[in-house]
């Protein structure tokens, strides 16, 4: 069955962006020659979160695809092709250590695979270095970040020489870097606190993230959940559940937040347990978004654990909605549960993305 969401939709859109940079850390800015002009190294930089949030920031989570460094106060001439790879992953809310691994939040992602990058000559502030992405990287809009540099060679012999790029030597809690000469493939580096490059991101609408966790059916599994595509104008918009109990009727709830549900005196903050809003005993599946929306599904598959299904919406072919929050869950209707009722999965943040993605 196909939902059209154009009703829904008129009354949870906003406007959007669509594509939004930002310039971060917010910091007094000075000359920094490290990691482009120190030759082959490897160099990572901590942003805190907030350096990217605010009125100049970005206003949501959103997937990265490009990034730009610029000159420093100096005229830079020495323009030279360097061998580097970029990966972007979050970062810890303590900051950065001298260890490059323990410096993830989670496995980063290798949005510029090994290649050849121009860092061009120019005049103070102008950009000098533009690295778009071969694949994109959703920030969570919560945690920090770390782009991770690795410089295997240059144009000028491998070897350091003279550039300075703008940066900051005071981002007091703002950023951080780690570096470390001779070896891309480095472990341990040298830790320098609120230095860095002052870099420009830029960002584009449309993310899926999961969030909470479900509660088990049949045999104890518990459904898993998968956005199957990235919602945009237009497409059919995929919701796909697995490991369920098999031939058991399902529902995709939607709503437009995630913190409460219901209105006037019975407001209920989220999550709430659905035992509860049912007005039973408390059975440990947990609603995380506000069901302004259902559509009704059913699992097939051999027994407990077997069960899938594909839920499609079909969503309206206009651009209003671009930017638009919308948060998604199942319940499978499985007397043989633990409680004797339901099962549930986890949750999805989506943001509807511009036509093509």
């Amino acid at each position: 069955m196909r939902l059209h969401l154009t009703s829904f939709l008129l009354l949870t859109a906003m406007a959007a962006a669509q594509t939004t940079t930002v310039t971060a850390p917010n910091s007094a800015p000075g000359n920094v020659d490290r990691p482009f002009a120190g030759g082959v190294g490897r160099y990572q930089q901590w942003y805190n979160s907030w350096t990217l949030q605010g009125a100049s920031g970005f206003s949501s989570p959103v997937r990265l695809n490009q990034l730009e460094f610029f000159a420093g106060s100096i005229q830079s001439s020495n323009a030279t092709m360097l061998d580097m790879e970029v990966s972007i992953g979050h970062g810890k809310g303590f900051g950065i250590t001298g260890v490059y691994a323990s410096n993830f939040d989670d496995t980063p992602v290798i949005v510029l695979p090994r290649q050849n990058v121009q860092l061009a000559a120019g005049a103070p502030g102008a950009v000098v270095m533009t690295i778009p992405f071969g694949t994109t990287f959703t920030w969570d809009f919560t945690r920090p970040i770390v782009v991770d540099i690795k410089i295997f060679g240059n144009s000028r012999g491998n070897q350091p020489f003279q550039y300075n790029n703008r940066g900051t030597l005071s981002g007091f809690s703002a950023t951080s870097r780690l570096y470390s000469t001779g070896n891309p493939s480095a472990t341990n580096g040298q830790v320098q606190a609120n230095v860095g490059l002052i870099t420009r991101f830029t960002g584009r609408d449309g993310v899926v993230l999961y969030y909470g966790s479900g509660c088990a059916g049949e045999g104890f599994h518990v459904p898993d959940y998968e956005v199957v595509n990235l919602p945009w104008p237009g497409i059919v918009w995929n919701h796909r559940i697995s490991n369920a109990s098999s031939q058991r009727f399902c529902i995709l709830m939607i709503g437009d937040n995630r913190t409460t549900f219901g209105s006037g005196p019975q407001t209920v903050p989220l999550p709430a347990d659905v035992g509860t809003l049912l007005g039973f005993s408390p059975n440990g599946c947990f609603l995380r978004q506000n069901s302004v929306a259902t559509i009704w599904g059913q699992t097939v598959g051999g027994g407990p654990g077997a069960g899938s299904t594909t839920v499609p919406i079909s969503l309206p072919p206009l651009g209003f909605y671009i930017g638009t929050s919308l948060y998604t869950q199942f319940f499978v209707l499985d007397p043989n549960s633990p409680n004797g009722l339901m099962s549930a999965t986890r949750a999805a943040w989506s943001i509807v993305a511009p036509v093509g993605g």
